[in-house]
């Protein structure tokens, strides 16, 4: 082993705090997977915060393992300000929209303002946190998504109705760059593309802690050291038993792997072609 091994513990699901919507689509189809082959094979990731769990990475995950009956959860703890995690943020491209009606629904929103600018100073009033977002359209148009609304809870609640106007309108990509050349080539038939802030820890924890959500799809967390295809039965997360008991159980399961050779580190970037 060339890293430090993850720290895998068993907690309460009801300890477990979002800070993103739930995409239903795909908690459904891991529902059903679920009710297939019964075992949760990747942990969700979190951070402690208080006497709860900030979750990081795995949002689907807990969702579809509530629905399956399950009381607690297996997670992989991390440190947020741990060397090497970063949280970045997607940004939405959007496919075959009707970009008409999009922009129309976007102008009755109360509270938002849509100001033609350039890209460049688009980029500049993103990074100072003075629009919420940015608008670009296929033949160039860019618009800075402005508002009066001071708190995070109240632009977070925004963010939510923009999201909401082109959700199920067209396709809709998750993508990590903002090269109008490159989009061309990869998605011929793009129509706008959203990019939105980069958020800070302290933001997510108030989010989480808050009961306040981001709209699904928007933070993306870089994280050293992921721990998969653990294979664990839910049968473990459904009993009663105490948590003391569980984690001992996991304590021994992690101790046979490490005997047996079952744990590797892969230092190197992997493609996963079953996810």
């Amino acid at each position: 082993m060339n890293a430090t091994e993850p720290i895998l513990r068993i907690v309460p699901l009801d300890a477990v705090l979002l800070h993103e919507q739930i995409e239903q689509d795909r908690a459904n189809q891991l529902y059903a997977r679920f009710q297939g082959d019964w075992f949760l094979k990747n942990p969700p990731i979190v951070s402690p915060f208080a006497d709860k769990y900030v979750l990081l990475d795995g949002a689907t995950r807990c969702t579809a393992l509530k629905r399956i009956g399950c009381r607690d959860v297996v997670v992989q703890i991390v440190d947020y300000e741990a060397p090497g995690l970063r949280l970045e943020t997607w940004n939405h491209l959007l496919v075959d929209l009707a970009v008409s009606e999009f922009l129309q629904t976007l102008h009755r929103l109360p509270g938002l303002s849509i100001q033609v600018t350039t890209e460049d100073n688009a980029n500049v009033l993103l990074t100072r946190r003075q629009s919420i977002g940015t608008l670009v359209l296929a033949d160039g148009q860019t618009f800075a998504l402005q508002t009066g609304l001071a708190t995070l809870h109240d632009q977070v609640q925004l963010l939510n109705h923009i999201v909401a106007a082109y959700e199920g309108r067209g396709e809709l990509y998750r993508i990590t760059h903002a090269n109008l050349t490159q989009l061309v080539t990869e998605y011929a038939r793009w129509s706008a593309l959203i990019v939105f802030p980069r958020y800070h820890p302290d933001e997510i924890r108030q989010l989480a802690l808050n009961g306040n959500k981001l709209p699904t799809g928007i933070t993306r967390h870089i994280i050293p050291g992921r721990a998969m295809r653990i294979n664990i039965p839910l049968d473990v997360l459904q009993t009663d038993d105490p948590l003391e008991k569980k984690n001992q159980w996991l304590a021994e399961w992690i101790a046979l792997k490490r005997r047996e050779r079952h744990v590797r580190y892969y230092q190197e970037p992997v493609f996963l072609f079953d996810e």
